[in-house]
Formats: C-alpha cells, structure tokens, sequence
C-alpha cells in the first residue's frame, strides 16, 4: 500500500514538473496577462465592428493624428542621415532644424522650378493622348488580316476611343479636384502638424524609444529594443533606398528620352520616377504612356524607347539597387509582388507603398518570436 502510494506521489511529481516545465516555456505567469490583454483586444474589435458608428469621431481624431505621422516618419527616414552629419559639428537641436530648412528649400525649388514643366507637359500629354491612340489605331489596322492583331484592334476601338478616353479624362480630373476639396482640412492639418512631429522625431527620436522601452518589464527591455533597432535599420534603409533608386531611374530616363528625341521626356521620366517608388509593377505601369508617345511617332521611336527603358532596367536592378538598397529586405520578387497586391486590396495606392515597409516590419517581429520559441525550446526540452 505504502509503495503504491509512494508511486502515485513520484508520478503526480513528475507530471507537475512537466506542467511547470511547459508553463515555463510558453513564458510563464506572465503568459497569462498576454493572454488576458488579447482576449480584452478581441472583445474590443468584436465590439467596433459591431457599432463602429458610436466611434466614427474617435476615428476621424485618430486618422488626423496618424496621418501627419506617417508622413514625419517618411520625412524623418529621408532626413535623419542629414541630421546625423550637420550634428558632428552642431547639437542635435541645431542640426534638426536646418535639416528641415533644406527640406523646406529643396521641396519649394521641386514646386517653383519643376512642378510648373510637369504640370504643362502632362496637360499636352493627356489632350493629345487620344490622337496618339488614334494613330496606334491606324498602324494597327495596316495588319488587321493578323487573328491577334484584329484582337487588339477590337479591344482599342471598344475601350480606348477618344470619347471615351475624354470621359474618363474629365471623371478622373473631376474626382482629384473633389478629394483636393474635401481634403483641405486635413491636408492642412498635416501641413501644420507634420513639422512639428518631424522635428521631434528628428531630435529625441531616440529618447522616445528608451522611454517606451522604460515602461516594460525588465525581462522585455533588451529584446524589444534590439527588434526596434532593426525595425527602424530595415525600413529606414528600404525608404531611403527607393527614394534614391526611384530619383535615379527618373535621371537615367530623362536623359535618354532626351537623346533618342521622345516628347515630353520630362513628364513620362517624372511619371516613371514617382511610380518606381512601388518595386516591379510601378515600372511596368510607367512604360505605358511613353510607349504611346513613341508609337505616336514611328516604330523607330519604339524600338529606340525600349533599348532606353531596357538599359535603365538593366542598370537599374544590376548596378544601382544593388549599391544602394544591398540585401537589407532579403525579398523574393514574387513576394514583393504579392505583398504589393495584397496592399493595393486593402488600401490601394497608400497600400501599395507601404506593403514593404509593413512586410519588413511583421517579418522582423515573427521572426524574433519564432527565434524566441526555438531559445525556449532548447532551454526547457533540448
């Protein structure tokens, strides 16, 4: 009797440690307040979704203030490497606020000195793009006997006549000038408060992750700040990059649209530049309009516009991103191709800018946690 009970003892022993063992690899006690928090966060949304109309004023305070930091945040990337050199010689303080006076400078030079080009060629641009399809037309119909060439024809002379492509011309211009209406308010909210932020974030942005890591628990300090340390290397690096990349691509192209004698050079190179800032799609996006003008022109014109948009691509992705970007976002091209999509559903053109920088961001927190969980699992089982 005395034996069996000593064993049933060593056995509830035994399967306690294991509990103990497993509650400890999950993360322990404090495993059960993450949990509480995520149950309260679930209620929480299941209640929104639910009546989302009660918080619609909470939701237009939030989007006002998210919005401007955003934005400070993709300032701060592209101003922060500045900052860190004028403050070798100047105190941060100092060194914030000229870094904004250059940015200031530099943006009023792009609106004074290009934005008026821009603005002229693309308004020639969109009154004769009608002509120009027109003559694709033309061209095309020389070779209507072609089965796939009657295919093309068919789908231009059904989707891309002129009076169609005015309408769409004039509901697209409509559209802009009513959103740039509704949104003067909070296009001045951010105007205003985006400086603000941006310069904030320019001086103590390092303050201010010290300070939110201080409100954790001990045990969570150094992992979260190496994760917010690698956060901000990685999407830091990737806008910065991709503003470079982009600026490049637009240069290149200028220049050799400029050399081959391609009208409006200066707007299709704009237009190719500010679309580059979205990898893979954006370009393909851009040869568009350009192939238009070319065609337009003569098949000479075509041929010598793709040999300027093939050598930009080549040197582009071979030399220039490689440089620049490094291997700092480690993507498949495919990924960034999905991850594009899926931005471009949820959020169109914004989702379609910020997927990387989103990707990166979630790729960095369940790779640490995955790292975490094999630590752990080495710890109480290996």
């Amino acid at each position: 009797m005395d034996k069996e009970l000593e064993k049933n003892n060593k056995e509830s022993r035994l399967e306690k440690s294991r509990e103990d063992k497993l509650l400890a690899f999950i993360g322990g006690k404090f495993i059960i307040y993450i949990l509480l928090i995520v149950i309260l966060l679930g209620i929480a949304i299941y209640l929104y979704t639910e009546i989302s109309y009660i918080f619609t004023p909470i939701n237009t305070i939030i989007s006002s203030i998210i919005t401007p930091i955003i934005v400070a945040y993709v300032f701060y990337y592209m101003l922060n490497p500045l900052v860190n050199f004028f403050s070798k010689k100047i105190s941060r303080f100092s060194a914030s606020l000229l870094a904004i006076l250059v940015g200031i400078i530099t943006i009023l030079i792009v609106i004074i000195g290009v934005v008026p080009i821009i603005v002229e060629q693309t308004q020639n641009l969109i009154t004769a793009m009608p002509r120009y399809i027109e003559i694709v037309k033309g061209y095309l119909e020389e070779y209507s006997d072609n089965a796939y060439v009657q295919v093309v024809v068919e789908y231009v002379n059904t989707n891309l006549n002129a009076s169609k492509i005015s309408a769409r011309l004039i509901t697209i211009v409509t559209s802009v000038a009513q959103g740039i209406v509704s949104s003067i308010s909070s296009t001045a909210s951010v105007l205003v408060t985006m400086p603000f932020v941006l310069f904030f974030l320019l001086k103590d942005a390092s303050k201010f992750n010290k300070f939110v890591i201080s409100l954790l628990p001990k045990k969570l300090e150094k992992p979260v700040a190496e994760t917010i340390d690698e956060i901000d290397e990685k999407v830091g690096s990737y806008i910065q990059g991709q503003m470079l990349v982009s600026l490049c691509i637009g240069v290149m192209l200028f220049i050799g649209y400029n050399v081959i004698g391609l009208h409006y050079a200066f707007s299709l190179a704009t237009i190719a530049a500010f679309l580059s800032i979205v990898p893979y799609l954006g370009p393909v996006i851009a040869i568009t309009p350009a192939m238009l003008v070319a065609a337009s022109t003569s098949w000479v014109m075509v041929v010598k516009m793709l040999v300027v948009w093939g050598v930009v691509q080549f040197l582009e992705g071979n030399i220039i991103s490689p440089n620049i970007m490094g291997r700092s976002m480690n993507m498949h091209p495919l990924t960034v191709i999905f991850v594009i999509l899926i931005g471009v559903n949820i959020s169109g053109v914004v989702g379609a800018i910020l997927g990387i920088p989103v990707y990166s961001i979630l790729k960095v927190l369940i790779s640490k946690l995955l790292i975490s969980l094999k630590d752990r699992y080495d710890k109480f089982y290996g």
